[in-house]
């Protein structure tokens, strides 16, 4: 009559053994982390601006980035990037800032999406009311929230006023043409509104008319 082998005790409980302190290590890792992030800090807690990046982007202690929402600034090279530059250090620099945030509070690059205040100054709008920046929203905007009626108001009153950006003279086209459900502004030639269809799209005579009602001009075609 055949007899079963046993399988030997000892290298099922090392095997136990090894996977209980492994997962042991593991726990005390992630503990570890949790311990250096911390809870995302609450809209009310206050920051202080360490550095500045760009007219749209600054950098807080600890090394978080802030990404001033709502607005865009000109990239480097282009006009008026070291004055929006220039203004943000002037307003913001070593100086104890508070955060509104709205929906996501982080983008893609892991930076944090807010509008920006120092004392009662809202520095977006004051970046967009000197004209160095347009107003840029998003589908997913709160285009009824207050904050952003203050961004539209400023860009208005700086359009009428011909400060900055809005001074700058560019080659006028016929018509501009946005897209339905869109919120971008463009030239007839551009890419982007090659295959419009009729009635899903606006056109405007100026491009001030179209990015006065909140659209924001194509980073392509550069309207």
């Amino acid at each position: 009559m055949a007899t079963r082998r046993r399988k030997p005790r000892g290298k099922g409980r090392r095997a136990v053994s090894v996977a209980l302190v492994l997962l042991i290590a593991l726990l005390i890792v992630v503990l570890r982390l949790v311990e250096e992030v911390g809870q995302e800090r609450r809209p009310s807690d206050r920051f202080v601006v360490a550095r500045i990046i760009d007219g749209d982007t600054i950098e807080l202690e600890g090394g978080d980035r802030l990404r001033l929402l709502a607005i865009d600034t000109p990239e480097r090279g282009e006009r008026f990037y070291d004055e929006a530059s220039a203004m943000l250090e002037r307003l913001a620099l070593g100086k104890t800032a508070r955060i509104e945030f709205a929906g996501r509070r982080r983008d893609g690059y892991g930076r944090l999406l807010g509008y920006l205040f120092i004392d009662s100054l809202y520095i977006n709008r004051a970046v967009i009311d000197s004209g160095l920046g347009y107003v840029y929203l998003f589908k997913d905007t709160d285009l009824n929230s207050p904050l952003i009626e203050e961004l539209l108001k400023a860009q208005r009153s700086a359009i009428n006023r011909d400060v900055g950006l809005w001074a700058v003279e560019r080659e006028p086209e016929e018509v501009y043409f946005a897209r339905e459900g869109s919120l971008r502004l463009h030239r007839p030639g551009c890419s982007s509104v090659e295959k419009l269809v009729p009635g899903r799209y606006q056109e405007f005579s100026t491009r001030e008319d179209g990015l006065v009602t909140g659209l924001s001009p194509c980073r392509n075609c550069k309207p």
